[in-house]
């Protein structure tokens, strides 16, 4: 099956939602977190569609002006069209997707968009032992400063904050 990536919006929240929890289980933000990606995030929340219209596979994310992530499962305020720093939030596969480098294409496409806006380091948080393939797509994990580390647990005990310059 072919899968073409495209700019997620609001009317995808249930199927980023089912996504979800395929990928997460236990893990799984509220519809209201998750709503509030994919509606801040505009353009930078991605999703790959295959030819019968079906949403394989997504990527949220968003410019985020802090050095540290945003707390899990909570809905974002309003942010900055433009801001220093680009944040991954939650990337997610369905099973007819996997093995297809579906998510490096994900994740290329929204860090090419992160630099030709300007951004100047991306973040995310690595969790359910997902630091490995974060680090073959350029991360490094970085040991958080102590403010940070109780956020930092909110995300499960195997969270790693990682960290690329753009």
């Amino acid at each position: 099956m072919r899968f073409t990536l495209r700019r997620l919006t609001p009317d995808d929240l249930l199927s980023v939602l089912a996504l979800q929890a395929g990928a997460y289980g236990a893990l799984c933000e509220s519809p209201a977190a998750m709503g509030s990606r994919l509606e801040h995030g505009g353009a930078w929340c991605l999703g790959a569609q295959d030819d019968h219209g079906r949403l394989g596979a997504y990527l949220l994310a968003h410019p985020w002006p802090d050095s540290t992530p945003p707390a899990w499962n909570q809905s974002l305020p309003g942010l900055p069209a433009l801001a220093p720093r680009f944040y991954l939030h939650d990337l997610a596969l369905g099973a007819a997707t996997r093995g297809q480098g579906i998510a490096g294409r994900l994740v290329q496409q929204a860090l090419a968009g992160a630099r030709r806006a300007r951004c100047h380091e991306a973040l995310l948080v690595a969790v359910q032992d997902s630091a490995g393939f974060w680090a073959r797509q350029g991360f490094r994990v970085m040991t958080p400063p102590p403010a940070v580390a109780a956020k930092l647990a909110s995300y499960g005990d195997d969270a790693r904050l990682m960290w690329q310059r753009l």
